[in-house]
């Protein structure tokens, strides 16, 4: 009923300044263009609530913000950008009332208006002013306003463009305990804007100090980026499952979501496995996320429940029926690891995808000897999963698939000498071994378990090619 009751207000809105004139188009009679003439327009008895068109707290509002009250200018912002209390949703209108408020040094308008500036929209406002408005908050120590000021001397709008002074500024609001500018630090560099140069590890260093100062959403954010960066490049899966977990114990949804896919699929190290696929646990955790419309992922839960019993469904209910969130002190000061990964609970590597790993997990709990995951650790188990694999696709006629293992396994077999054959040993054993392997013959050092484990996939990535 009240939501009906703000749409009929905002429609005689529209048809009371339709009726007098329409000097404006109905999406904008509220933009700070239109505002004074769609003032004019509103009945005088806007006085009294029950008979004013747009209610009259949106009057008062209104009128105040038209008159140069920067706290209504902001309040009008924020209603038109979501749609809201009665009045409709105009994009526009709200850019042009943050930029109004900033420009009189609204600190909060001033950090939305460079939201919106990020976001592709056209900012009509005075920089200039606002940069000069925000002085006194700053010098009075208005962490805020050195974040909007120093995203402004950072790009050049407003102020010369200076992006050390920017960094200086966001050190500064740092130094004072704010969270989101060491955030905004972080991903400085972890993009690299102008004047900026991308360094990866230090965007990392300044998220994880935000992380350490209790920042959730940062938490949430560093988990992610040590779980998807590439191999080489700081990925840390391990490290990552902490700050997902800390995130998600504190109930952010976001975290448990990609939480669960992490315990989903497993993650390794190189060809170290440290994060055991656990379906349960995930599924739990999708549970708890999917309380959110938006991290209610209908792909994620058949990836994961696709695989379980009744018994584990019923058990993951369980859990997520018993779980309640943790204080954020508390979060902090755990200690918090990867559970240790049993030998029958490794996660495939991530570079066996597609119609390939579908073949190999078809075998679950009971698999064909070429199905078995080998531990790259071992050259003896590597060299029997791919002799293996190469049988299989020999008697189902994939003729390429079965070359390629037999190429692959020159790889994994350990050299014909510890050090390798000098040139004379080369040359005679290549003379009385003409159809040996020149790979295995030329090998100085047993394959790393790295490369044991890259040969095993690209062996292993012929079983779904068409024989």
């Amino acid at each position: 009923m009240r939501r009906l009751r703000g749409a009929l207000r905002a429609g005689a809105a529209v048809l009371a300044f339709v009726a007098l004139g329409g000097q404006a188009s109905a999406q904008s009679e509220y933009s700070p263009e239109n505002a004074a003439r769609t003032l004019d327009a509103l009945p005088r008895r806007c006085a009294i609530a029950v008979l004013c068109p747009i209610g009259s707290d949106n009057y008062r509002l209104l009128r105040d913000a038209v008159g140069g009250d920067r706290e209504a200018q902001y309040g009008l912002a924020l209603i038109l950008e979501r749609g809201d209390n009665g009045l409709p949703r105009d994009e526009r209108g709200a850019t042009g009332w943050y930029g109004r408020a900033a420009e009189q040094g609204q600190v909060k308008a001033a950090l939305a208006l460079n939201r919106r500036r990020h976001d592709g929209v056209a900012i009509d406002a005075d920089e200039a002013k606002i940069v000069t408005a925000l002085g006194p908050a700053i010098d009075q120590g208005n962490t805020d306003a050195m974040r909007v000021v120093a995203d402004m001397r950072i790009y050049g709008r407003g102020a010369p463009r200076d992006p050390e002074a920017g960094l200086s500024l966001l050190r500064r609001a740092s130094a004072a305990g704010a969270s989101e500018a060491e955030i905004d630090l972080a991903n400085l560099y972890l993009r690299g804007v102008p004047g900026v140069p991308q360094n990866r590890g230090e965007g990392l260093r300044w998220m994880a100090e935000a992380s350490k100062h209790g920042n959730i959403g940062a938490m949430h954010q560093l988990g992610y980026m040590y779980t998807h960066m590439p191999d080489g490049e700081g990925r840390d899966p391990a490290e990552g499952y902490r700050w997902l977990m800390r995130a998600a114990l504190s109930d952010d949804f976001a975290a448990e979501e990609d939480l669960s896919v992490l315990l989903n699929e497993g993650a390794m190290t190189g060809a170290h496995a440290v994060i055991a696929p656990d379906p349960v646990t995930a599924d739990m955790w999708l549970r708890l996320a999917a309380r959110s419309q938006y991290h209610d992922n209908p792909s994620i839960r058949y990836s994961i429940e696709s695989k379980m019993t009744s018994v584990q469904l019923d058990e993951a209910k369980k859990r997520a029926a018993d779980w309640h969130p943790r204080l954020l002190a508390e979060v902090l000061a755990m200690q918090i690891d990867p559970p240790p990964v049993a030998a029958a609970e490794r996660p495939w590597p991530r570079g066996l995808m597609g119609a390939a790993l579908d073949r190999f997990k078809e075998g679950g709990d009971n698999p064909e000897p070429w199905q078995r995951l080998p531990d790259f650790a071992s050259s003896d188990a590597v060299i029997a999963a791919i002799t293996a694999i190469a049988e299989h696709c020999e008697r189902n006629g994939q003729k390429r698939c079965a070359e390629s293992c037999r190429k692959w396994l020159d790889y994994v077999v350990p050299p014909l000498k510890q050090g390798g054959l000098s040139t004379v040993e080369l040359a005679n054993y290549l003379r009385d071994h003409p159809n040996a392997s020149a790979v295995v013959a030329m090998r100085k050092e047993p394959a790393t378990p790295e490369e044991a484990m890259r040969s095993w996939e690209l062996c292993a990535q012929g079983v779904a090619e068409t024989p």
